[in-house]
């Protein structure tokens, strides 16, 4: 029988995990735990207890135990993997793990992730970083001898690495995502508008009008949360002019990081993105006018991949099998 790898992308907001031996994703949940505040057991993981969080009664506690990709509590990040791969009847049996992190990861998270995997009794650990997984899962390209750019927007940070040939020639991460554009919403609606949200009412905002578009016509969302002024319910209504101006310093920062990464490129690779350009993927590949803005400012092409959610799943199945090869 074949030997198990599992693919395990354990994000700041939802967690995939991919099994070699079914050829698909067994989990794609939120990565989050519902605790009973007075005896610390979990008693949800997933979607369940995401969907209560902001809504929980006192006895419960909601923890995100990853926070800008990076572990932040090694014991609940054990449990809720535990959990999560309940369906897969791993056991003690013969398997590998393949872990994803910030191509700009420290020693520390390395050693957590290292920690987790041994303590689910793999046999073999594999950190790799998570912009060379999603290249590798958005085509044959990204083996050819020419430079594939690619950067991952995720929730809590988005990776940027360039590929050839399969291997990164370069990578490195900025602490800017998905979760950043929800908190500057969050921010202006308390100090301008006196009025305290939910980070998933923010989020809902976010994916109606959120933009960085140079010209648009101007969109409206109503959002509702409490009034600073009066602990009242209260509801203002954003629009689409305000969130770009919310967003455009978060996209220069990614652009900017960018820069920072082809400055130090071989200029043979250089010259293959005037015709590859760079791929966008990840959940923040899908704000608005992000592609029109980033190929204005580095000027090359910017496209997004097809199913930019989809890019890591492929990727592990890439890679998974390359691995299994080299084994032979």
């Amino acid at each position: 029988m074949k030997r198990e790898v599992i693919g395990v992308d354990l994000g700041t907001r939802n967690t995939v995990i991919y099994s070699a031996t079914r050829r698909e994703i067994v989990f794609n949940e939120p990565t989050s735990l519902a605790l009973d505040r007075a005896t610390k057991q979990i008693r949800e993981i997933g979607f369940l207890a995401d969907e209560i969080q902001g809504k929980a009664p006192y006895s419960y506690q909601i923890v995100y135990p990853v926070r800008n990709g990076l572990i932040q509590d090694v014991d609940l990040c054990f449990e809720f993997l535990s959990r999560a791969l309940e369906s897969l009847d791993l056991g003690r049996r013969n398997f590998s793990i393949v872990f994803i992190a910030p191509s700009r990861t420290s020693k520390v998270n390395r050693e957590a992730l290292q920690a987790i995997g041994s303590r689910l009794f793999a046999k073999d650990i594999y950190i790799e970083s998570e912009a060379k997984i999603a290249a590798l899962g958005v085509g044959d390209m990204a083996y050819a001898p020419s430079a594939t750019l690619v950067c991952d927007i995720g929730a809590g940070y988005t990776d940027i690495a360039m590929v050839s040939m399969g291997e990164v020639v370069v990578a490195d991460s900025i602490f800017v995502g998905g979760d950043d554009f929800d908190g500057e919403i969050r921010r202006y609606l308390r100090s301008r508008q006196h009025l305290i949200v939910g980070s998933k009412s923010a989020e809902y905002a976010k994916l109606r009008v959120g933009n960085v578009l140079e010209r648009m016509d101007n969109r409206l969302v109503e959002i509702r949360g409490r009034d600073t002024m009066t602990n009242l319910p209260a509801s203002i209504v954003l629009s689409s002019s305000e969130l770009k101006e919310l967003f455009l310093p978060l996209a220069e920062r990614i652009a900017l990081k960018i820069t920072d990464l082809l400055s130090v490129v071989q200029p043979e690779l250089i010259t293959d993105l005037v015709r590859n350009g760079l791929l966008l993927v990840g959940g923040g590949a899908a704000l608005l006018g992000l592609q029109d803005y980033l190929e204005k400012t580095l000027s090359m092409p910017v496209r997004r991949a097809d199913r930019p959610m989809e890019a890591i799943a492929g990727g592990f199945l890439h890679y998974i099998d390359r691995l299994e090869e080299r084994k032979k």
